[in-house]
């Protein structure tokens, strides 16, 4: 059995995405499904870095709470808790919390090159 526990003291500032995460550990002699991962939390009021996922890397999010605006190749819908949002290769996204409580999602990204 693999578990990973984490707490909001072990979250760290990602400046490329101006968002606080905690990677996904890769278990060894696990079957993973994906490429990589992580919890990642977008503060109050703050908005996501508008980037292009590296290598051609498809992308889901996972709303788990909070509400917001997810913007992906320059399409903008409102998104909360219990939407999933998959974000194709090398298409532009962002994501901006206007609301007053944490934005938080689980985002699994695979693909890209080999």
């Amino acid at each position: 059995m693999h578990i990973h526990s984490w707490d909001a003291g072990d979250l760290k500032f990602e400046p490329a995405y101006n968002v606080k995460a905690q990677r996904l550990p890769r278990f060894d002699s696990a079957d993973e499904p994906y490429e990589g991962g992580a919890w990642v939390i977008v503060p109050p009021h703050t908005t996501m870095s508008e980037h292009v996922n590296p290598d051609g890397e498809s992308e889901l999010f996972y709303v788990i709470s909070g509400s917001g605006e997810i913007e992906v190749a320059g399409e903008r819908e409102r998104v909360k808790f219990g939407d999933t949002i998959f974000i194709p290769p090398h298409e532009k996204h962002l994501l901006v919390n206007d609301a007053d409580e944490p934005f938080v999602f689980l985002s699994l990204w695979w693909g890209g090159k080999p």
